[in-house]
């Protein structure tokens, strides 16, 4: 079988249209990771994979299967060497971005995968696009990506994608510094922090968008220097973003129920809590980075915080959960000794980088 495999391969850049075609189907079913054929086909990756970003350019049946191999190879670091390219990124954008593409979705998809490398989020950031009108008039790729993302919700810009796995893309780039700078400034064309359209979808019925909505949230958090504009209510005013998914329906004292940010003050009898495990850790998470400034500390207490994390305390289930609850009120609850901006250890961040990752590779499409 191995040698039909890699007779197959061949076939993939034949000059007849239908030959490449039937070749890339057939290839799509060894792709998976539960395929025994999968590590022959990443030993040959340094021919396979420019034929299959070749393929990407033609037409749409056979650039779909193209992008679904790629997808599938792609949880490999190799493979991904192999995709850090510059000029095959830009493309893979342009694909998402085209109005009433019919693969924007697994192009996201695959970027989603591809950015599982640091070298490919430095090229996203420093990539350059020209404006599209009805979308966006910046000059920066990643500007392109966060409106496609922000305006595309339930198929709002291209009625054939949604972009959730776009949030999957920010919760990569964020995990560089230069992406987490990147959210928290003001872009140049609007003046508005890209954090700020990301942000807003903590409770999306979509548990692709909103979970890495949450880390990228939770990864903007490490930026201890901008914890004042991250909460501040004029400027970036992500607490209330971090806080609805973790309240319910409780009550709350009127004193303590005012001081709570607006957002939260209005919410239906009915409210639910978010019920995935892995995004309320990646929420507590992020609340327990904001209170390693004093700033933050101090403006979670003043916002009723703690009553909220209580709330959820008394009726979370999950051990290490609750254990984190009880991390972030020991802060609040602390003596002060006074002001001081504290560094989260390089080391710690890229453990918990490196843990969520696992969980947001996207593979096995056949």
């Amino acid at each position: 079988m191995e040698g039909q495999i890699i007779e197959l391969l061949e076939f993939l850049h034949q000059p007849r249209p239908e030959i490449r075609a039937l070749a890339v189907q057939q290839l799509t079913t060894f792709t998976p990771k539960t395929s025994e054929y999968q590590p022959l086909l990443i030993s040959k990756r340094e021919t396979l994979i420019p034929d299959l970003k070749s393929l990407c350019h033609d037409d749409t049946v056979v650039a779909h299967e193209a992008i679904k191999c790629l997808i599938n190879l792609s949880h490999d670091p190799r493979i991904l060497q192999e995709l850090d390219d510059k000029y095959f990124l830009n493309f893979l954008c342009l694909l998402v971005l085209i109005p009433k593409s019919v693969l924007a979705d697994a192009a996201c998809m695959l970027l989603s995968n591809m950015t599982k490398h640091e070298p490919i989020c430095v090229k996203l950031l420093e990539g350059e696009a020209k404006p599209l009108p009805g979308l966006c008039e910046s000059n920066r790729l990643m500007d392109h990506l966060v409106e496609a993302f922000h305006r595309g919700h339930k198929k709002a810009y291209n009625p054939k994608a949604e972009f959730n796995f776009l949030a999957s893309v920010f919760s990569n780039v964020s995990g560089i510094r230069a992406g987490r700078v990147y959210f928290i400034e003001d872009a140049p064309h609007d003046k508005l922090a890209p954090l700020t359209k990301v942000q807003i979808f903590t409770e999306d019925s979509n548990v692709i968008r909103r979970g890495g909505v949450d880390s990228t949230i939770k990864n903007c958090c490490f930026e201890t220097r901008q914890h004042e504009r991250i909460l501040e209510a004029d400027k970036l005013n992500t607490l209330p973003f971090i806080l609805l998914p973790l309240c319910g329906s409780e009550e709350y004292d009127m004193e303590e129920f005012e001081q709570f940010p607006e957002e939260i003050q209005l919410l239906d009898d009915d409210k639910k809590r978010e019920t995935d495990d892995v995004l309320r850790m990646i929420l507590l998470e992020a609340l327990l980075l904001l209170t390693h400034t004093r700033f933050g500390r101090d403006y979670l207490r003043q916002k009723q915080v703690y009553r909220v994390i209580q709330k959820l305390h008394a009726v979370e289930k999950n051990e290490d959960i609750k254990e984190k609850c009880v991390a972030i009120v020991d802060m609040l609850i602390r003596d002060e000794a006074g002001p001081e901006i504290k560094e989260i250890e390089e080391d710690k961040k890229k453990e918990e980088e490196e843990e969520s990752d696992d969980d947001m590779v996207i593979e096995e499409i056949v």
